[in-house]
C-alpha cells in the first residue's frame, strides 16, 4: 500500500483521472497528515539520557524513552461536538453547560488529526486524566484494544468508560491519588486533580480526576489535564521534583470556566516549582481558543528564570535536550537541498519564458 507520504505515488494520486466519491476523499485526505507521524514515532530513536515526546494537540502526547517504552496520554481523534440541553430535561449531564445554563454549544474542533490511531501498532499504556470524551476518547481506545497489547490507565470514572468502550478488565488500570504503577522503566504517580468541570459530573473528584507524575530516567513531567487553579499544586511542588509541567489553559467566554486563564497557568508553573512549562489545550476549541504568546510575555515578566517552550503540532521534542528551544519549528528539509541540480544556480541551464507584449 502506498503510503500517505510515500513521494511520487501521492502525487499521481492527486493528478490522474478517476472516480472520486465522499470515502475515497475521506480515506486518501484523513487524518491530514496520513501515517507519517506514526511512521517517525515508531522509527524514532531516543537519544540515551533524554526522553522524546510528540504533541498530537490538546492535552495528547506520546512519550517514547531510549528502551522503546511508549505511552500515550489524553490523546483525542474526535470531532467537532454540538451538545443541547433539552427543554424538560432537569439536569444537563455536561459540567459546562451546568455552569452557563446554555441551551446549546457548539464545540469547533480547530487543531488537525495529525496521527492516524488505526496505525498504531504498539503503546505501553494509555492513559486518561479524566472522562471527559476529549481525554477518554473512543476514536483512540477502540484501535488500541485490537491492535496494540496496552494497559488503559486511569481514574475510576475513565476506567468505567473503558469498560463500556469493551476494553477487556484485566487491561484496565484504575488509580487514585497517591497510587504509584511501574510502566517498564517509567513510574507514574498519580496526584489529586482539580478539575472543577469535570466534578460537576461526578460524586468527588478522586473519582473522576487525577493529574500525574511521569518518573523517567530524563526528568519528572507533570501533566495537569484540565485542572483548575488550586492551592494544591504548591503541595505537589513541595513534595515532588517536577522539571516539566504540561499546563492547560485558554481564554473563557464570559460566565464560564473551563479553562484557566494564562495568568492562572503562570500561577500553577510558579506553584508547581517547574523547570520548563509547556501549555496546552489553548490550541483545539474555538470556544476557549488562548493565545501562547500571552503566557510567555507573562513567564518573561514574572518568572524570568523559568523556561518555556511552545511546541508544534507533531513536532519531536526531546528532554533536556531542547529545553533551551524557546518554540519548536516545523523542519525545512534542507538537507534534502543539492544545489548542484538546481535550475536556479545550479549546473542545469537555465530556462527563460518569453512573455509576448
Amino acid at each position: 500500500m502506498t503510503k500517505r507520504f510515500g513521494g511520487l505515488d501521492k502525487l499521481d494520486l492527486l493528478i490522474k483521472d478517476r472516480p472520486i466519491d465522499r470515502m475515497t476523499w475521506l480515506q486518501e485526505v484523513f487524518p491530514i497528515w496520513g501515517t507519517f507521524l506514526n511512521e517517525e514515532i515508531e522509527d524514532a530513536l531516543v537519544e540515551k539520557g533524554n526522553i522524546a515526546l510528540w504533541w498530537l494537540g490538546a492535552c495528547g502526547y506520546w512519550f517514547k524513552t531510549p528502551e522503546n517504552t511508549d505511552i500515550l496520554i489524553d490523546n483525542y481523534c474526535g470531532p467537532s461536538i454540538a451538545v443541547k440541553w433539552d427543554v424538560g430535561e432537569s439536569e444537563s449531564p455536561y459540567g459546562v453547560m451546568r455552569q452557563t445554563g446554555a441551551k446549546s454549544q457548539v464545540w469547533l474542533r480547530l487543531n488537525p488529526q495529525i496521527i492516524d490511531p488505526f496505525a498504531i501498532k504498539k503503546v505501553d499504556a494509555l492513559i486518561s486524566t479524566h472522562p471527559h470524551l476529549d481525554h477518554c476518547d473512543i476514536y483512540t481506545i477502540k484501535p488500541l484494544i485490537k491492535n496494540t497489547d496496552c494497559k488503559f490507565i486511569g481514574p475510576p470514572k475513565s476506567c468505567q468508560k473503558y469498560e463500556q468502550f469493551g476494553v477487556p478488565k484485566d487491561r484496565i488500570v484504575e488509580v487514585k491519588a497517591g497510587d504509584e504503577i511501574m510502566i517498564n522503566e517509567i513510574c507514574l504517580k498519580a496526584l489529586e486533580g482539580a478539575d472543577n468541570t469535570a466534578v460537576l459530573e461526578a460524586e468527588s473528584m478522586s473519582e473522576t480526576a487525577v493529574n500525574y507524575l511521569i518518573k523517567t530516567p530524563a526528568g519528572n513531567f507533570y501533566h495537569a489535564g484540565d485542572s483548575h487553579y488550586s492551592n494544591m499544586f504548591f503541595r505537589h511542588g513541595r513534595e515532588n521534583d517536577i522539571d516539566v509541567a504540561m499546563i492547560s489553559f485558554g481564554d473563557n467566554p464570559s460566565g464560564m470556566t473551563d479553562k484557566m486563564t494564562s495568568y492562572d497557568a503562570y500561577r500553577v508553573a510558579k506553584a508547581l516549582d517547574t523547570k520548563l512549562l509547556i501549555p496546552m489545550h489553548y490550541d483545539n476549541w474555538a470556544l476557549v481558543k488562548g493565545d501562547p504568546e500571552e503566557l510567555e510575555w507573562i513567564i518573561r515578566k514574572k518568572a524570568p528564570g523559568m523556561k518555556i517552550v511552545i511546541l508544534q503540532w507533531g513536532c519531536k521534542f526531546q528532554y533536556p535536550k531542547d529545553q533551551d528551544i524557546g518554540r519548536a519549528i516545523y523542519p525545512k528539509q534542507e538537507e534534502e537541498f543539492i544545489p548542484e541540480r538546481s535550475w536556479e544556480y545550479g549546473n542545469k541551464p537555465r530556462i527563460f519564458l518569453r512573455v509576448e507584449e
